[in-house]
């Protein structure tokens, strides 16, 4: 037993020393002490803001980092114990920063000072968005809507008709806009003066819808405290469950395009769709299935970070793929894509490739129909053989076909998934 457990250990450390590990998510940074962090938002790759919450009388609960999330410059809001929830980056020197107790703080220089620019100890404030440099918005409790045309120097409070508490929300331009809540979905045409129920679907009058984006006037889909995403084709007249992991909560949504989106779980994960959300899989990260990620944030096509109840920074530089092994140091005659296995399979299975040189590689899982539900492999590889576990158990049954293209060679492959 001793020497077989022996063997596991040392196999084990073997399989890592021969693997190249791609980053997928990775922890860059955690606050001392331990503190809520609920929101992270990021002008670039580089330029980000964070805000954690201390209850011990501090009023260091703003953070600035340039180099990506490795470092992080604490600043002084004014206010202890603030819950800022949102934050919009104008400029890396122009930055808003809203929360509990009814505060909006603005910066002209990159955080060395916050200055208070309204206050309503009465409101609490969830969301915030920017349209242009002007013109912005801020949602929150009990139907709250406000709106500034002058950069924040003055706020106007517009009625939303409602007292339901207002979490997400997502202007396309200066009149047309969306904020979600608890549960519904409002629409506004002309910039808040008045705004339409677009009666989004709700499991019970407690669930919380948290996010909500919008590619245009017709698309769009919202998240919920009830670990759902629900999605609409046709500007809210139909609306169609697409995500649903009960017991759980999503948080936050992040969409790079109209493709290419993320989502933040309250079990330590992130999910992500690759076609506007019709499809969903999970990514996995290094905290617990305990912890809530509460916020996601994509500055670019790949790089992404990610905020956890325990103050956690989570950072991805190729968009949270899966890892991707190389096994042995010969280098294949060939290039070459093989069956996966074990196929069929029901949730989990593993796709081996070979580079014969150095090349940008893609491995993309379609549908029957050729939509893309997920990609595998996205990079460049130098010459050798490797692999990737594909997990595939948000997939309902049916073939698939995952195809490679790598330079000039490109292969597709059948797989089938049966539950």
């Amino acid at each position: 037993m001793v020497m077989k457990k022996l063997f596991i250990i040392f196999s084990l450390f073997f399989l890592l020393i021969n693997s190249r590990l791609y980053s997928q998510w990775l922890q860059v940074y955690a606050h001392n002490p331990s503190q809520t962090c609920m929101v992270i938002k990021f002008f670039d790759v580089n330029t980000g803001y964070n805000s954690g919450v201390l209850y011990n009388g501090s009023n260091n609960n703003i953070y600035k980092t340039t180099n990506g999330g490795l470092n992080w410059i604490i600043q002084n809001s004014g206010y202890t114990a603030q819950r800022f929830m949102a934050i919009h980056i104008v400029h890396p020197d122009t930055v808003y920063i809203c929360g509990n107790y009814g505060k909006v703080l603005r910066t002209y220089n990159g955080g060395q000072n916050w200055n208070l620019i309204y206050a309503d100890t009465t409101r609490q404030f969830w969301d915030m968005q920017f349209v242009n440099s002007n013109t912005g918005y801020i949602t929150g409790s009990y139907g709250h809507f406000m709106k500034t045309t002058n950069k924040g120097d003055n706020w106007t409070v517009l009625s939303t008709g409602v007292q339901n508490a207002m979490q997400g929300m997502c202007f396309l331009n200066e009149n047309t806009g969306f904020i979600s809540g608890a549960p519904l979905i409002l629409k506004t045409t002309d910039g808040g003066n008045t705004w339409q129920d677009l009666n989004a679907p709700y499991v019970s009058s407690l669930e919380t819808f948290t996010d909500v984006k919008f590619f245009n006037e017709s698309t769009g889909l919202y998240s919920t405290n009830a670990g759902r995403i629900v999605r609409t084709s046709d500007g809210g007249s139909n609306w169609t469950q697409i995500y649903y992991t009960p017991g759980t909560a999503v948080w936050r949504l992040s969409f790079i395009d109209s493709n290419k989106g993320y989502g933040c779980t309250s079990d330590g994960k992130i999910v992500n769709t690759t076609n506007g959300g019709i499809l969903w899989g999970f990514q996995f990260t290094p905290v617990p299935v305990t912890e809530n990620i509460y916020n996601v944030d994509f500055p670019s096509l790949l790089t992404g970070y990610a905020c956890t109840w325990s103050g956690k920074i989570l950072k991805t530089t190729n968009g949270g793929l899966s890892y991707i092994s190389q096994s042995g140091t010969g280098i294949p005659d060939v290039f070459a894509l093989k069956q996966n296995y074990p196929n069929p399979f029901n949730s989990m299975t593993n796709v081996e490739w070979q580079m014969l040189y150095a090349e940008h590689a893609k491995i993309i899982v379609y549908d029957v129909m050729g939509k893309e539900v997920a990609v595998l492999v996205d990079e460049k590889l130098s010459a050798g053989s490797y692999s990737v576990s594909f997990n595939g158990g948000n997939l309902t049954s049916g073939v698939y076909f995952y195809k490679m293209t790598a330079g000039n060679y490109t292969e597709t492959k059948k797989m089938i998934i049966i539950r």
